[in-house]
């Protein structure tokens, strides 16, 4: 499964996104339903065991085990399916708003509206739907802008309301692979699926790299300099600068 936020690929038992640190909505409603299961199972026991006060002790035990057996293989089915079930009706409920959701994103593309394309996405959980594959790639990027923002006015404005999983230097570090992650996506030629490149879309990432790198640059304090060759750095030089740019705010 993936990542509603960033795509990352997810387990069950993972309590948060171990890229973005979002919470997974799977294993919250994966405990959920053990919790269920878990309760009506004992119901279940309870009242066989009031039932069968005539019965003899053997016939009670078979019952017992008889109900406990298909309540283990129904918990097993369920989470081996519960997320197949989700995104099936997910699909059809974006599908069937098909021109809707589509004019929504056209218009966030074109306005350039990067943040509220992201969460246009993952609000509406567009990933569920294959016919909006071609807005891939656009999405990954404003997610990666999305976090990139994010971080950067965490440092900023010194908020220290997730000190307790990310420190400034973890946020300086998440930035760089934002930029690593917003190049990799804009490079042409980088999917074979040229849907997902078609033009109009080319020149969104287009803008996104430039309005992603004057971002950088005002707020790390880069030079012309060091910013005409930003593109072409490796993450780690790029983590240098961006750690010396951050020292303004100290």
């Amino acid at each position: 499964m993936k990542c509603p936020s960033c795509g990352a690929n997810l387990t069950i038992d993972d309590e948060r996104c171990s890229f973005c640190g979002v919470d997974n909505p799977f294993a919250v409603k994966h405990r959920k339903e053990m919790h269920r299961f878990t309760r009506e199972f004992n119901q279940t026991k309870e009242e066989v065991m009031r039932k069968s006060s005539h019965v003899n002790y053997w016939a009670v035990k078979i019952t017992l085990i008889a109900v406990l057996v298909a309540a283990n293989l129904g918990i097993l089915f369920f989470i081996n399916n519960s997320y197949d079930f989700e995104y099936f009706f997910k699909a059809r409920k974006i599908e069937s708003n098909y021109t809707y959701h589509k004019q929504q994103l056209d218009a966030l593309e074109e306005n350039r509206d990067y943040i509220a394309f992201s969460c246009y996405w993952s609000d509406n959980d567009m990933y569920c739907c294959d016919r909006f594959d071609e807005y891939y790639a656009v999405n990954q990027a404003c997610s990666n802008f999305t976090y990139l923002y994010q971080y950067t006015m965490d440092i900023v404005l010194k908020d220290e309301t997730e000190s307790t999983y990310f420190s400034k230097e973890d946020r300086v570090a998440y930035v760089a692979d934002q930029i690593e992650y917003i190049y990799k996506y804009a490079k042409k030629g980088e999917y074979d699926d040229e849907e997902r490149f078609k033009p109009q879309h080319q020149e969104c990432m287009d803008d996104l790299v430039e309005d992603m790198e004057a971002f950088v640059q005002t707020y790390y304090g880069l030079t012309d300099e060091e910013m005409e060759s930003f593109a072409d750095l490796s993450k780690a030089r790029r983590l240098i600068l961006l750690e010396e740019g951050i020292e303004q705010y100290e």
